[in-house]
């Protein structure tokens, strides 16, 4: 039975991926190569890029301090809701098994 199906539905489905692909990748280079302004290392387009106040706002020590701040909350948003969950099930397992708590 299944050597008797048409091979045509797979070969249009394949098609119109590859066409639908093809068409979206214009979306993200917008369907040119980039211009030897572009590609400068210190080009006028890449030091015009940001103000200049915000550029020397940035600093190691800034990015050290974000970095620590996420690493506390990483930890203690993840130690308590798990200690939560070992105590109810400790709990939970206590009550089923028809012990009482002295």
């Amino acid at each position: 039975m299944a050597a008797s199906r048409s091979a045509a539905l797979p070969v249009v489905l394949v098609v119109l991926a590859l066409v639908g692909a093809f068409s979206a990748s214009g979306a993200f280079v917008n369907g040119v190569a980039p211009t030897s302004a572009s590609i400068a290392l210190r080009g006028v387009v890449s030091q015009q890029a940001l103000p200049i106040g915000l550029v020397e706002g940035t600093s190691i020590a800034t990015s050290l301090q974000v970095v620590t701040a996420a690493y506390w909350a990483v930890l203690i948003l993840v130690t308590v809701p798990c200690g939560f969950l070992i105590i109810l099930y400790l709990q939970s397992e206590r009550t089923k098994a028809g012990m009482t708590p002295k």
